[in-house]
């Protein structure tokens, strides 16, 4: 039986209508676009609002089981973690005015990992003298880790010794701070030195109050470094705040407008195998605000 021209029309209709919606929903990839990575800032990493340590001490806590994990503890007065083990995990951890190292003999202890960790000075301090990284040496992943107001940040070392692997950091935020009157420091946010690869992903390096200082990331040339691959990276102040002189790739790179006392950047650019940068102002609370301009590869020193 032959249906109504009306009704016909009707259905037309609605078939019209459905495709419609399906051409609309096509163009737009029938999700919601993902909303842009934020940079980390000083309540995003480190250990979580609200916590508290299940255990404090006063003492350095030397690690020597393997795959141990230490988590929720609170170490005063300058205590440090020493890992003497391989495969262990630091997590949840607050440290006031010690540091972390897995290098307690001529090797590195191998694997370690260390998550929402706060590394700050003493209880009552606001900045601390440091002549080596609060976290060293190689072999460690680091995620979501605040070292707060230090005059020292991570270090890259051992390459070449047994155990010491690459590096890895990621999601992390740095503010580097140096003392009145002690511009002897060559502070840093990140260094190489003797450095095996080290891999730093979407973290934030703040060192506008550490004029004096080396800078923000420091992996030079002629330091028996190896290369380094940078992903989201944003920094400010030093006298360059952004220093390399080994191969590398490097994306996603913002520098501060004006930050810097002598230039953006430092690099050897005949060894950068991948570049990109660019030159931003930033909101109160380290998020890219506007980009002024790209920043090329136009250096060659990388010292």
């Amino acid at each position: 039986m032959a249906l109504p021209r009306m009704r016909l029309a009707a259905l037309a209709l609605v078939a019209l209508v459905a495709l419609v919606v399906l051409a609309a929903a096509g163009s737009s990839g029938g999700a919601k676009k993902k909303a842009p990575k934020r940079f980390p800032t000083p309540t995003s990493a480190g250990v979580p609002n609200g916590w508290k340590p299940a255990e404090t001490r006063s003492t350095d806590l030397t690690v020597s089981t393997p795959g141990t994990v230490v988590k929720d503890v609170l170490l005063t007065d300058g205590a440090s973690i020493v890992v003497d083990a391989p495969n262990v995990t630091i997590r949840r951890v607050k440290l006031q005015g010690g540091r972390i190292t897995n290098f307690a003999g001529p090797r590195c202890m191998g694997r370690m990992t260390i998550e929402d960790t706060t590394i700050e000075p003493p209880a009552g301090a606001t900045s601390t003298v440091e002549s080596q990284g609060v976290i060293d040496a190689a072999a460690y992943t680091a995620r979501r880790v605040k070292i707060w107001r230090r005059s020292e940040g991570f270090r890259a070392t051992g390459h070449g010794l047994p155990g010491c692997d690459p590096i890895r950091i990621r999601d992390s935020f740095i503010k580097i701070v140096i003392p009145d009157r002690r511009c002897d420091l060559h502070a840093d946010g990140i260094q190489g030195y003797g450095g095996p690869h080290t891999s730093v992903v979407n973290t934030t390096i703040d060192f506008t109050e550490a004029t004096c200082g080396t800078a923000p990331f420091f992996v030079p040339k002629d330091q028996d470094n190896t290369s380094v691959t940078v992903k989201r990276l944003l920094v400010m102040g030093g006298g360059y705040p952004f220093r390399l002189g080994v191969p590398g790739t490097v994306t996603g790179l913002k520098i501060v407008n004006r930050s810097w006392v002598y230039g953006p950047i430092d690099v050897a650019c005949s060894l950068v195998r991948k570049w990109e940068a660019d030159i931003v102002t930033i909101t109160s609370n380290y998020q890219v605000k506007k980009t002024i301009r790209a920043q090329r590869c136009n250096t060659e020193a990388g010292e």
